[in-house]
């Protein structure tokens, strides 16, 4: 996919999804993080699950030369946590923390904000992977 906006139809196309089983998996980078015989990976990725229907979705920003917070997920301050289970890996069947789930718009914000400057976005709240 080249072009930001190729990039942006992908990201209203990926937000229209509804991730019942599957999480998907954005990958941008300019520098090759490792090689494996499925071919490079970039350093950078964003995992992301979305319930259209429920107006939210969940994101796991992955850099692995970001020494502050290299795996993190979205997090949303307010309560009561939304009602809904966002799928984190189709593979095992793991969900996301309820309080991953932010507003469907804000996590468009954060996406595009990713593609413009391939670092975690700033516009939505973090915490660590493993703090939840």
């Amino acid at each position: 996919m080249s072009g930001m906006l190729e990039s942006t139809r992908l990201v209203d196309e990926i937000l229209r999804t509804d991730h019942v089983d599957w999480e998907t998996t954005l990958i941008v980078g300019d520098v090759e993080f490792h090689r494996s015989k499925d071919g490079p990976f970039p350093d950078h990725q964003l995992r992301i699950s979305v319930r259209p229907s429920a107006g939210f979705a969940a994101l796991n920003y992955m850099d692995n030369h970001d020494r502050e917070m290299p795996i993190a997920n979205s997090f949303n301050p307010k309560r009561p946590l939304p009602e809904v289970n966002l799928i984190f890996n189709g593979t095992t069947g793991a969900v996301f923390p309820r309080a991953a789930a932010i507003p469907i718009p804000d996590a468009r914000a954060a996406l595009i904000e990713w593609l413009n400057t391939r670092k975690r976005p700033t516009c939505i709240e973090w915490r660590p992977y493993d703090s939840y």
